[in-house]
């Protein structure tokens, strides 16, 4: 980096995409019995079912309480199924609803529909090139927080 000065740009428009995302996810979602953070937990709950509360806190390095509230929210209003796993009994499997599958769905659009409007104007390099950089970064963000 140039200067400090670039370093805080680049602070300030991962603080800008997160909060101007929280804002559009929580005005769409469309119901009131969940809260943005419940939609990340539904959201990857249905990109891979079966997946339990370690395996998500672990992957969005999110403190394992946090992950626990939001699944027994989202269980006790009908999105989530837990099941005990047959190979770990301490752990639960976590499954979609139908319910939670139609949120599900709904959310998928909506991420589709920010993401369409945030990267107007980007060509298909320049998407695929910011998304790998974006996936590396977390990666060592992961890491670094997570020593």
């Amino acid at each position: 980096m140039d200067s400090i000065l670039e370093d805080q740009s680049i602070i300030r428009g991962f603080g800008i995409l997160y909060r101007t995302f929280v804002k559009y996810m929580s005005k769409s979602i469309g119901t009131e019995d969940i809260s943005f953070s419940d939609s990340i937990f539904l959201v990857n709950i249905g990109e891979k079912e079966g997946t339990s509360q370690d395996e998500i806190a672990t992957a969005l390095a999110i403190d394992k309480a946090a992950v626990a509230r939001s699944v027994k929210n989202l269980t006790q209003r009908g999105y989530v199924l837990a099941r005990q796993s047959p190979y770990d009994k301490r752990a639960k499997e976590l499954y979609l609803s139908r319910k939670g599958n139609d949120l599900f769905h709904d959310v998928m659009k909506l991420h589709e529909t920010w993401l369409k409007s945030v990267l107007a104007g980007s060509s298909p390099g320049e998407i695929h090139d910011f998304a790998q950089m974006i996936d590396d970064i977390s990666t060592r963000a992961k890491d670094t927080v997570l020593k």
